[in-house]
């Protein structure tokens, strides 16, 4: 033992010694630069390439068993359910031809209770989670979409290759789709802006805060700082299996039952005061996957506002600090040749390019994963490591090919 450390405590002062030392430092800090903005690169991307999904789902697992995670419905929110609020629609094919009736949001309900809330005008937000498609019609509509135009403070969703029913509501829309990769079908990441295109949870938090979004080139600023395009999601609130909490708190109301059928013994201006009023299907068809398990879209943008609200989408220049002091050691250990299979008896055989890559990988998904752990356990952070693990195994072989190729020279 005292051997492999002189060994190795003399391979480290070999490091600094020397202008191949200097020069070794200098290329580990710039490659630990773009290795760094290829890490932001990959978090902006709108799905898990390196399929983050599953090791999210295990340290949430961990962390839910030590007690950490505290989803308390905060007493701001105010959870509006339309599940059960229906009403029968004639519906045609793509030719014209009636094939029956489809079953959409009651839209007279809805009309009402946004009335009831427009004439009180002192909720903090409504974000009102019912599609509006081109094509679905009521007798009500024009009432409607002219109280949604009229209203503050409130979004209503956006679906790619939908057409929206009327022209009034698009300065009310935002973008509320998600998209997934090969290995992953689930939702995963909260894509906040796409294509220039505010999400339902950004265009909240804009209207909130007045905070303005821009670009230049690959990367992202909220007034004028560095800020993340995409986030995976802490999920501080978690929805509640069912209609009550387990100390009988009630954790929505039903549109009709709870808050139009019994209007006369509510106090709305109570009710709504200072409340981020979300209204959507919270039990039944707009359900998704969820690293925490089944969730409703509408909670889903209402943790995304969170996050927002909460700082996160903003780039923790500390947590860059410590991943570029991790990515500067690996390369300055990879460039003088230290590695793990000159200590290891099993490995240090291993002359497979393969089977080293391999192992390698492991180690650097190891390594890697450890540090995106401590940022989870500490700040609730999540940041995409897996695919830098098989860059840096890529970066490892391709210097041991390097190394291969001159001595046989």
């Amino acid at each position: 033992m005292g051997g492999v450390i002189d060994i190795m405590g003399h391979k480290f002062r070999n490091i600094f010694k020397g202008q191949k030392g200097l020069s070794n430092i200098l290329f580990s800090m710039i490659h630990a630069t773009f290795v760094l903005l290829l890490c932001y690169l990959l978090g902006n991307s709108a799905c898990s390439i390196g399929g983050e999904e599953q090791l999210i789902k295990h340290l949430y697992f961990i962390k839910d068993n030590l007690n950490l995670i505290k989803n308390e419905v905060p007493e701001s929110l105010l959870a509006v359910n339309v599940a059960y609020d229906k009403q029968l629609i004639e519906w045609s094919d793509e030719y014209g031809i009636p094939v029956g009736n489809l079953a959409i949001t009651n839209r007279q309900e809805l009309l009402e209770f946004l009335l009831q809330a427009k004439a009180v005008n002192n909720y903090g937000y409504i974000m009102l989670d019912v599609s509006f498609e081109q094509g679905i019609e009521t007798l009500v509509d024009s009432s409607l979409f002219d109280t949604i135009s009229r209203m503050e403070r409130i979004v209503i969703p956006y679906h790619e290759g939908v057409t929206v029913a009327d022209s009034i509501l698009m300065p009310k829309v935002a973008y509320s789709d998600y998209l997934t990769s090969v290995n992953e079908g689930n939702f995963v990441k909260y894509q906040y802006i796409n294509n220039d295109k505010p999400s339902m949870a950004w265009k909240m938090y804009s209207d909130y805060t007045n905070s303005l979004y821009s670009h230049c080139g690959p990367f992202s600023f909220c007034d004028g700082r560095l800020c993340h395009r995409c986030l995976f999601l802490n999920f501080s609130v978690n929805q509640e299996e069912g209609a009550y909490t387990s100390n009988g708190k009630k954790c929505f109301y039903n549109l009709g039952a709870d808050l139009l059928n019994d209007s006369g013994n509510i106090d709305y201006a109570s009710l709504f005061k200072d409340k981020i009023i979300i209204i959507g299907d919270l039990i039944e068809n707009d359900i998704h996957e969820t690293y925490v398990g089944a969730m409703c879209g509408a909670y889903i943008n209402y943790n995304a506002f969170l996050a927002l609200m909460n700082g996160k989408q903003y780039v923790n220049f500390w947590d860059m600090a410590i991943l570029f002091v991790v990515y500067f050691l690996i390369t300055l250990f990879l460039m003088w040749n230290v590695s793990v299979f000159d200590y290891l008896p099993l490995l240090k055989n291993v002359k497979s390019f393969f089977w080293r890559f391999v192992f390698s990988l492991c180690g650097f998904s190891v390594l890697l994963t450890i540090v995106c752990g401590m940022f989870y356990f500490i700040e609730g952070n999540v940041y995409d490591i897996l695919l830098i693990s098989s860059y840096f195994s890529i970066f490892s072989t391709a210097l041991e090919f390097h190394r291969t190729i001159k001595v046989k020279e």
